[in-house]
């Protein structure tokens, strides 16, 4: 009678954790699977609105024009072109409903210009490409793949731009100045100013288009607040920050243009 009620205890017991182990696989499937699917499905489903509506000034820059000419975009970065830190979304996300041709993109978090020129064979064929690089070149100068100098930036920069035309002979390139850095260190901002200007001299003299968007950004921080646009001191959060980074290169180059006429 015992063994009895023993091994009907025995197999309840077997029968309420066999429960409880599927509860959990249940749990981890639906927290560890079908959470992030559906968290990726709704931020990249959503309407991200450029920084201050998409108004009439900022259609009348000129890489807004390209956007709208059914000609397709590549988009070459680092991981705010990557959207490491928001979710999988670039900073160009709120300039996707715009593109009139097709997009891709080639984008890595940490790469630096070396990176890029090391993906020669993956850069994707395209019309146009926007060529956001040099934050990490700049914030991390003593890494084993960084440009040290304003000079050996531009230089990478050159090599890079001859890939980019031997694999689409005849494409525009536009090349967005290093990314704002909000932390408190006055050697990189320094030095980002440096790696910027040898750029934008570098692209005046090459006849290619230099959009230089940290004015803007930077200006937006000061008046606004740091913390409703950044995650830390390289990234934008989402959707405000990558909302921003989006009007800030539509507005610079609206500006870039203002002032070459």
């Amino acid at each position: 009678m015992s063994n009895t009620a023993s091994k009907t205890g025995s197999r309840k017991t077997t029968i309420v954790l066999s429960a409880i182990l599927v509860l959990l696989v249940l749990f981890a499937l639906i927290y560890f699977r079908a959470v992030p699917a559906y968290r990726h499905y709704y931020v990249t489903h959503i309407e991200y609105p450029v920084y201050g509506g998409m108004t009439k000034e900022l259609k009348e820059g000129e890489l807004f024009s390209d956007l709208q000419s059914g000609k397709t975009f590549c988009f070459l970065g680092d991981s705010i072109t990557d959207g490491t830190e928001t979710n999988g979304l670039p900073w160009y996300q709120a300039l996707i409903p715009y593109i009139k041709g097709g997009h891709s993109r080639l984008s890595c978090g940490g790469w630096m210009v070396h990176h890029l020129i090391e993906q020669s064979e993956n850069i994707p064929v395209s019309d146009i490409y926007v060529v956001a690089i040099g934050i990490n070149d700049v914030i991390f100068p003593w890494g084993k793949y960084a440009s040290q100098t304003p000079e050996e930036y531009v230089s990478r920069i050159e090599k890079l731009t001859g890939i980019i035309l031997e694999r689409s002979p005849g494409a525009k390139i536009y090349f967005v100045a290093p990314w704002t850095f909000t932390g408190d260190y006055v050697q990189y901002e320094e030095r980002g100013g440096q790696f910027r200007s040898a750029l934008i001299n570098w692209c005046d003299e090459k006849g290619h288009v230099c959009i230089n968007p940290d004015p803007v950004i930077s200006r937006v921080l000061k008046d606004t607040g740091i913390k409703d646009f950044m995650k830390d001191d390289i990234h934008p959060n989402a959707p405000d920050g990558i909302c921003l980074y989006s009007y800030a290169v539509l507005k610079a180059d609206l500006d870039r243009k203002v002032i070459s006429k």
